[in-house]
């Protein structure tokens, strides 16, 4: 079973992140769908369960909204610090050869190479996905869709979940060439209009 890691700014997109992990968790069990203000257990290490599961899961899901690059109280990005979080799930995410899916929530831009920490600035060329809060519903369907494959025919979905019907109007491709994920799930267009 595909075990997926949401990467995310608390501050930034908890609104969205809880729609998708609870419509993931239905259609592959919520053991397997990570989310850190949900799958941890209280008294747990934050910091311990965060790199364990970052570490093991086959597919890492960043959701980005539009303060996604904000500073810090102090005046600094919070992607610029070494131990931010989110910096750091995603940096393993890529060192582990783990494909990375970029979500864009409502109009955010994809951030650019160039203002990316080097370590994970193969983000800024990645196929995304986007979220508008207008068709939400049918946006989170449609991704889980393309990420997440029906379980083979005659096979049961996780007990006590239900399965969503998949679009048949893209796939997932996730290759490694060189350190740079190729993600292709359709839908969202990058280039310029």
């Amino acid at each position: 079973m595909t075990k997926i890691f949401l990467s995310y700014r608390i501050t930034d997109s908890a609104y969205a992140v809880r729609e998708i992990s609870k419509r993931m968790a239905e259609r592959i069990g919520r053991d397997n769908v990570f989310r850190d203000d949900d799958s941890l257990e209280l008294g747990s290490s934050y910091a311990r369960r965060i790199r364990r599961e970052v570490e093991q899961c086959d597919l890492l899901v960043a959701v980005i909204g539009p303060h996604w690059l904000d500073a810090d109280e102090h005046g600094r990005r919070r992607l610029d610090d070494d131990r931010d979080w989110v910096r750091y799930e995603i940096r393993t995410a890529y060192e582990r050869a783990t494909p990375v899916i970029p979500v864009l929530l409502d109009d955010t831009e994809l951030p650019a190479v160039a203002e990316l920490p080097a370590d994970i600035r193969t983000l800024g060329r990645s196929q995304y996905w986007r979220i508008r809060q207008r068709t939400m519903d049918s946006d989170i369907g449609d991704l889980i869709a393309r990420l997440l494959p029906e379980p083979e025919p005659g096979t049961a979905p996780p007990a006590g979940h239900t399965q969503v019907n998949r679009a048949d109007r893209g796939s997932t491709t996730a290759t490694n060439n060189g350190g740079t994920q190729n993600i292709s799930i359709g839908r969202d267009h990058r280039g310029r209009r």
